[in-house]
């Protein structure tokens, strides 16, 4: 009985022993990959401050007006070039072009497009 007791203490003890190295084997590779984690991250960051640093150079406001003066042919803005809201054309009525077809040829009443339907139905102060 003694011995049973023996051995059932010393598997104990040894089991506790792999389970304690087993932890720390899983806490140093855990520890490992963090810090491969933290220098990945620091990588990143450097290269997101170059990225940004080679935005600010590529994005002067001197840059890029000697680029446009290269590569646009840009003419100076002339006043006449200013349009009045009065001076633009009001858009036509919305033709149905195979209504006005058949009525040309006879073979329908007149058609309306969707939008004079509608007003029609919202026209201010009609009587229903």
């Amino acid at each position: 009985m003694i011995k049973l007791l023996h051995i059932i203490a010393i598997g104990a003890l040894v089991s506790s022993a792999v389970y304690a190295y087993s932890i720390k084997y899983e806490t140093t590779l855990a520890t490992e990959h963090l810090q491969k984690l933290k220098g990945k991250t620091q990588r990143e960051r450097d290269a997101i401050q170059v990225l940004k640093a080679e935005w600010q150079f590529l994005n002067r406001p001197d840059r890029v007006q000697m680029l446009a003066e290269r590569h646009l042919d840009l003419q100076p803005f002339v006043v006449t070039q200013v349009v009045k809201p009065s001076d633009i054309p009001n858009r036509g009525p919305k033709v149905d072009a195979i209504g006005r077809k058949l009525e040309d040829l006879g073979l329908g009443l007149p058609t309306e497009t969707p939008r004079d339907r509608k007003a029609s139905a919202t026209t201010p102060g009609a009587m229903p």
